[in-house]
C-alpha cells in the first residue's frame, strides 16, 4: 500500500524544513557576528579564552546543520512539486483514464507494451508543450509559487556539502556537548 502526501501535507514539511534552515543560517549569521565583535575588540573580556573556541565550535556545528537543514529543504521542495503533479494526474485519469488506455490499447495490449505507449504519449506530450505553454492548474499555484519550481539558490548551495555517516555521528556528539544557550 502507497501511503501518498497530499500537496497541503507536502508544503506543510516545506516550510518546516525552510523555516528550519532559516533558523540555523540566521543562528550562524549571530555567532559569526559574536566572533568577529570578540576578535576585533579593542579589550578582550575576562572570559575570551573560553568564548573563541566555543562560538568557532558552534560555527562548525551550524555549518553541518545548515547543510543537514538545506538538503531536507530541497528534498521538501521536490515533494511538494512531486505531490502537486501527482495529485493532478490522479484527477485526471479518474476523469480521462479509460479514454487515455484505449487510445494506447494497440501497444498496452500488443506488442512493446507499456514502452512504446508511453514513448507514444511522451511524444504527444512534447507536442503539445510545443503548440501552447502549458499552465499550473489553479489548485497547486499557491503552493508552487510558494515552494517554487526549483530550489532556493542559497539553499542549494548550503546543501552542497557531503558528510559521511561517521561525520554525522560526530557533529551530533559535538552538538549536545554545547551549551544550550549557544555562545
Amino acid at each position: 500500500m502507497t501511503i501518498v502526501t497530499t500537496p497541503a501535507q507536502a508544503l506543510d514539511q516545506f516550510r518546516a524544513a525552510r523555516s528550519q534552515w532559516q533558523a540555523h543560517v540566521s543562528a550562524r549569521q549571530e555567532a559569526e557576528t559574536a566572533l568577529n565583535t570578540l576578535l576585533t575588540a579593542g579589550e578582550k573580556t575576562a572570559d575570551y579564552s573560553e568564548r573563541v573556541p566555543l562560538l568557532r565550535e558552534r560555527i562548525a556545528v551550524l555549518d553541518w546543520q545548515i547543510n543537514c537543514a538545506a538538503r531536507e529543504g530541497v528534498y521538501a521542495q521536490r515533494v511538494v512539486l512531486e505531490a502537486c503533479t501527482e495529485d493532478a494526474l490522479s484527477g485526471f485519469m479518474g476523469e480521462h483514464g479509460p479514454a487515455l488506455t484505449s487510445a494506447l490499447a494497440p501497444f498496452l495490449n500488443g506488442p512493446g507494451g507499456l514502452e512504446v505507449a508511453a514513448r507514444l504519449l511522451r511524444s504527444v506530450v512534447a507536442r503539445e508543450v510545443q503548440r501552447t505553454r502549458p499552465a499550473v492548474a489553479a489548485a497547486y499555484k499557491d503552493a508552487l509559487a510558494e515552494a517554487g519550481l526549483a530550489p532556493e539558490a542559497g539553499m542549494l548551495r548550503d546543501c552542497q556539502g557531503s558528510y559521511t555517516p561517521a561525520q554525522h555521528l560526530r557533529f551530533a556528539q559535538r552538538q549536545n556537548r554545547l551549551p544550550q544557550e549557544g555562545a
